[in-house]
């Protein structure tokens, strides 16, 4: 991000910086255009971190909504979004509340970083064995933000969503050319081949290249693996939808990526059958608790 911003906010906290400087999974064309916002100084920071936390909003049927939307990082940004942290309490929450029936994501959002991610699509996965989690992206659900999704139960999503965006990437400039032109010339002195990788104005080597492949291809590995194991599908299958592109609902739904096209009225009302009928399961096994004891 730009740092001139971050510095000259006059509430800065070098924790909000930090969150950003990790690897990320986030849909690209989103990531650039919101920097190019930043950079024009036309972003509204967020000065403070809210102090009240609404882990979700419960229904009369017994349905937790719980909103994904916005980038997602491990921690509150000035930048706002979706802090993974807390929503994976928002889930333990509801887990333990037994008003809570069922769980319906409401996702929009382009991705965010690798840090949180595998951790809160766990909690959406061990979740989901307990009671009904699903999904409905509305707009985008991409990238990290899908590999979320894809371990709810259900995926629906609107006709226009851009969904998928399943990969990893890292952007590296090599400045060595610019810093020569300024008669600059950086030397690296560091203990290992790789400590002193990426220094800005030292030449990046194709050695350099491959070391942060490896680490990509490492990172994606997870996230490849992860929708696979909450979609039921082959690591092939997963892999022919990983090549980094969006695709409307229609042909996410034919890749196999969600379930159904629809509004996110059809998704609640498909929750809240689902919603009742745990509560029929609930009362059948309390009556059947209370007869045995008679």
């Amino acid at each position: 991000m730009d740092r001139t911003i971050i510095i000259n906010d006059p509430t800065f906290e070098p924790k909000c910086v930090a969150r950003h400087c990790v690897s990320w999974m986030v849909e690209l064309r989103w990531f650039y255009q919101t920097l190019g916002l930043i950079k024009a100084g036309i972003f509204e920071l967020q000065q403070t971190e809210p102090s009240e936390f609404k882990p979700y909003t419960l229904d009369r049927s017994g349905v937790a909504s719980i909103p994904l939307i916005g980038p997602m990082m491990k921690g509150w940004s000035k930048y706002g979004g979706v802090d993974t942290v807390r929503t994976r309490q928002a889930l333990r929450r509801a887990e333990k509340d037994t008003d809570v029936k069922a769980v319906l994501l409401h996702i929009d959002s382009p991705g965010g970083t690798v840090a949180g991610t595998g951790e809160l699509a766990r909690d959406v996965r061990n979740l989901n064995t307990m009671k009904p989690v699903h999904a409905h992206i509305e707009d985008t659900g991409a990238s990290a933000a899908y590999w979320v999704a894809s371990q709810a139960r259900r995926i629906t999503a609107t006709p226009t969503s851009e969904i998928g965006s399943i990969g990893t990437v890292a952007v590296v400039d090599d400045t060595s050319e610019a810093a020569g032109t300024e008669g600059v010339k950086v030397h690296v002195i560091s203990t290992g081949p790789y400590k002193g990788a990426f220094a800005d104005g030292a030449p990046v080597s194709q050695d350099d290249l491959d070391y942060l492949k490896g680490l990509v291809d490492g990172l994606n590995k997870h996230f490849l693996n992860g929708v696979s194991l909450g979609r039921g599908m082959a690591i092939g299958k997963v892999r022919d939808s990983a090549d980094g592109r969006v695709f409307l609902a229609a042909e996410a739904q034919e890749r196999g990526l969600i379930d159904a096209v629809g509004t996110i009225d059809d998704a609640t009302r498909s929750i809240r059958m689902e919603a009742g009928r745990v509560k029929k399961e609930t009362r059948g096994r309390a009556l059947a608790i209370a007869r045995a004891q008679v």
